[in-house]
């Protein structure tokens, strides 16, 4: 891959939003997700995509034109062609590919779960088919105890052995392990990295992952970038975005990326389940996430089949009684075993169908999980709020439930006394009109 193949869209957004080394940088800031979005919806309001951006006539145009982001700015960064040229070029040789938020290759996974909040550039080595997986999500601290660190290798072996890939960030600590356990089984495994993707992706701990499919890394940030607090945990939410679960082995209260990032989680509309580990070792940050909303996995949820575990839990089930207080060490030697969100205008391209290995995570599949809960709880009719909370599912996801379900004829809408409530329809009871 070279330049000449990078689509003329994707060199616009390069050129906008990419970073090419330290003197150009010292040159002109590029656009962040913000910047970029307003720089998006300018150009939709003037029918223009990306790469109309790279004529001269149409940068002479932006002396006129009411753009969001300052004219000499965008001029400049336009200009960096032979800095990106040299870059690109680097990268490629390194193994590295580029993606932009325009190409049809470009994770739909991203744009379903962040919407305009996608990264306009995706960095990555390793086979990009991974992308579309999904998968269960691990995250946790770099500094962990023998506790901790024996649940992230063991739910990464477990992860694998059930069929679902790994997603983590590739850190040290839980990242690591857990991408170790996954490995150990066979797995599949996807690395968020938030910083020096150029140099983990020629390293020995990782070279044979990548040739071999197993393993792709990825990073939203300039693959050269060294560690930045701000970038460890902003890449938090892609690391969800791509799964389809994620358990959090370790978190701090209040502080760090991975309670950060579990808590925009559970407070998104429509996230991925959180599941936390639990013991008597497990920090307050646990704890508190629990508290929050998140879902408790004890170690013996390990040794069974954990997809699905996950899947009967992901609906509000609680927990068979005792299961929250299990304890039981892990053996770890032991061999036991997404509403769419398509960019308006140019940018848009048709996506490739996926083709999933495992198709566990399809919206309908969680639904059917979810059915006999919720036939449950309509054992009595119930307002929408109340069988919401009475299963702890988020409003927004439970209104597309119950008109999918509405739909089929399962739930119907009574007025009883003056206020609207929802049903289970019984065996025989007629379906209403399409």
């Amino acid at each position: 891959m070279t330049t000449e193949l990078i689509t003329e869209n994707a060199k616009a957004i390069l050129l906008l939003c990419g970073h090419f080394g330290p003197a150009d940088n010292a040159r002109v800031k590029p656009l962040n997700i913000r910047e970029y979005d307003e720089v998006f919806s300018w150009l939709i309001s003037k029918g223009w995509e990306p790469a109309d951006l790279l004529g001269e006539e149409n940068q002479a145009a932006l002396d006129e034109a009411l753009v969001p982001i300052d004219n000499q700015r965008m001029k400049s960064l336009l200009g960096r062609g032979a800095s990106m040229a040299i870059a690109v070029e680097k990268w490629i040789n390194k193994g590295l590919w580029v993606l932009c938020r325009s190409d049809k290759d470009y994770p739909q996974r991203l744009k379903q779960h962040l919407k305009r909040n996608a990264p306009p550039i995706l960095y990555g080595a390793g086979d990009q088919f991974l992308l579309s997986k999904g998968g269960l999500a691990v995250v946790g601290s770099r500094h962990i105890g023998q506790e901790a660190e024996s649940f992230a290798r063991e739910v990464g072996r477990a992860a694998a052995q059930s069929g679902m890939q790994l997603v983590s960030g590739a850190a040290r600590g839980v990242d690591q392990t857990a991408m170790h356990g996954a490995f150990e089984e066979g797995g599949s495994v996807v690395g968020v990295m938030a910083d020096s993707l150029l140099r983990a992706a020629v390293s020995g701990k990782y070279r044979e992952g990548i040739r071999s499919g197993q393993l792709v890394l990825i990073s939203p940030y300039n693959p050269e970038a060294g560690f930045n607090v701000g970038n460890a945990m902003g890449r938090n939410k892609y690391i969800y975005a791509l799964a389809d679960y994620a358990v959090v082995v370790n978190s701090d209260y209040q502080e760090g990326g991975t309670w950060a990032g579990a808590e925009e989680e559970l407070r998104r509309d429509s996230g991925r389940p959180v599941f936390i580990r639990v013991g008597p070792d497990v920090p307050r940050g646990n704890t508190e996430l629990l508290k929050m909303g998140g879902r408790p996995i004890p170690g013996s949820a390990l040794r069974s089949n954990l997809r699905d575990f996950l899947m009967q839990n992901a609906v509000g089930k609680p927990l068979p009684e005792g299961r929250e207080q299990d304890t039981t060490p892990i053996d770890v030697g032991s061999k036991n075993n997404s509403s769419s969100y398509q960019q308006d205008g140019k940018e848009a391209v048709a996506s490739k169908t996926a083709v999933f290995e495992v198709p566990y995570c399809a919206p309908t599949t969680v639904l059917e999980a979810a059915k006999p809960f919720i036939q449950k709880a309509l054992e009595k009719p119930k307002k929408l709020d109340d069988l919401a909370k009475s299963l702890k599912i988020r409003k927004p996801q439970m209104q597309d439930w119950v008109k999918e379900l509405i739909s089929a004829g399962l739930i119907e809408e009574k007025t009883i006394r003056r206020a609207k409530k929802l049903a289970w329809r019984q065996p025989g009871g007629e379906l209403p009109f399409s």
